[in-house]
């Protein structure tokens, strides 16, 4: 039996996933005769160093799912120590191969370059190696204004990143455009690299629809600001860190404070939410609640579901190469309209399916009357939005998607 593994930082049990697209893979991957190990980070399974007894992994299985957990160093925040804590993943990782059963096939989402130790792993023990990108890591740095592009460790980061797309045997892109940023980098062989594109993949991330349905039935909450059904119920779900930009969702709920029937929810964390926290209340913006900074992922469904408009917000070069952002699937799956603040270069099924609105917002004034064009339109138009939003999520189930990922593999 063909042993795969599966390599993620961040992937959860059934029990804590945020994101289920690996378990939904690995499922699919055995249902076809594989033999499925998944390895994963223990401070995203809720381990701690006490837990380890000083052991550096531990092999754990949850009904059909084999996993290593991979003691890791916590962090906080997006800075040195979460980069340091993937490289002691990998390099963990790297060390203790030999340990496990040989793999015939490597499924690794990269963070190119702080993971590069799996790499090397897939070259020594001559293991298919497949990447999966979810963002453009390290360009999205300079994207987000973290790091200048003259900066020297970028030329070393970007010869790294350039290092797991040539050894990859397939590559996977969950956004459209990574096959142009390839070609822009000058790494496909039609641009003087060494990468056939025919190896490109594009699986853009996704949604388990019948899951999603049974947990909105099974998980409501008593929440009377959500239960309110005379409220226009604005919901924004997940980071609050700079590269989302929320600050320009405050300015625009405080543009809509005057109009009582407003109501925006914010539920996530991240490294700007007590200062945009603080910024609220000095504003007197009461029509502004910031909601828990986790959730389950289970009772998501039912949150996103009781909007009127659900929001994605960015900073302007996010959908450079597409988006493939986890909120987008709730939101599709919700069937609720979607308000975007940024242009979606590729792939865009708000724009291209009149699910709501989606282009580069240059103030809060825009994005306050796109929120609002959303939120009042006519009663039968608004229902011929949500219907059109919950029939593309089709698009995006785990069913389908899995069988795409499962073609690749093999």
């Amino acid at each position: 039996m063909n042993k795969i593994w599966i390599v993620n930082y961040y992937t959860g049990t059934p029990q804590t996933a945020a994101n289920p697209r690996y378990l939904h893979f690995a499922k699919r991957f055995m249902d076809a005769g594989y033999d499925v190990t998944t390895f994963n980070a223990s401070i995203h399974v809720g381990l701690t160093a006490e837990d380890f007894k000083g052991q550096p992994f531990l092999q754990k299985q949850y009904g059909v799912y084999k996993f290593v957990h991979v003691a890791v160093p916590e962090y906080q925040g997006n800075g040195v120590k979460r980069m340091y804590s993937i490289w002691s993943f990998a390099r963990s990782i790297f060390k203790l191969r030999d340990q496990f059963e040989k793999p015939d096939i490597i499924l690794h989402n990269i963070h190119p370059p702080f993971d590069y130790p799996i790499v090397r792993m897939a070259k020594k023990l001559k293991a298919k190696y497949i990447t999966e990108a979810w963002d453009l890591w390290p360009a999205d740095f300079v994207n987000f204004g973290l790091v200048k592009e003259s900066n020297p460790a970028m030329k070393i980061a970007y010869q790294i990143e350039k290092q797991y797309y040539y050894h990859a045997d397939e590559i996977v892109f969950t956004f459209e455009g990574g096959i142009d940023y390839l070609k822009k980098k000058g790494w496909t062989t039609e641009t003087g690299g060494k990468i056939d594109i025919a190896h490109v993949h594009y699986v853009n991330n996704g949604i388990d629809l019948k899951q999603f349905d049974a947990d909105k039935m099974r998980y409501p909450r008593k929440d009377a600001d959500i239960n309110n059904q005379d409220l226009y119920k604005i919901v924004y779900l997940g980071a609050i860190n700079r590269a989302n930009k929320v600050k320009t969702l405050i300015e625009a709920a405080s543009l809509l404070k005057e109009k009582p029937n407003y109501r925006f929810f914010l539920y996530g964390d991240g490294a700007y939410r007590e200062e945009l926290e603080a910024y609220a209340k000095d504003k007197g913006l009461d029509n502004i609640v910031f909601k828990e900074k986790r959730v389950s992922f289970a009772e998501c469904a039912w949150i996103v579901s009781q909007a009127t408009v659900n929001v994605m917000n960015y900073e302007r070069d996010f959908g450079k190469y597409g988006v493939s952002s986890g909120k987008l699937f709730l939101y599709l799956a919700a069937g609720k309209p979607i308000v975007c603040s940024i242009n979606i270069a590729y792939d865009d099924v708000i724009s291209e399916h009149n699910l709501g609105v989606a282009h580069d917002m240059g103030s809060p004034e825009e994005m306050a009357q796109a929120i609002c064009r959303m939120a009042e339109q006519p009663e039968e138009e608004y229902e011929a939005m949500c219907k059109r939003v919950h029939q593309v999520a089709e698009r995006f189930d785990y069913e389908y998607l899995s069988t795409e990922e499962l073609k690749i593999v093999e």
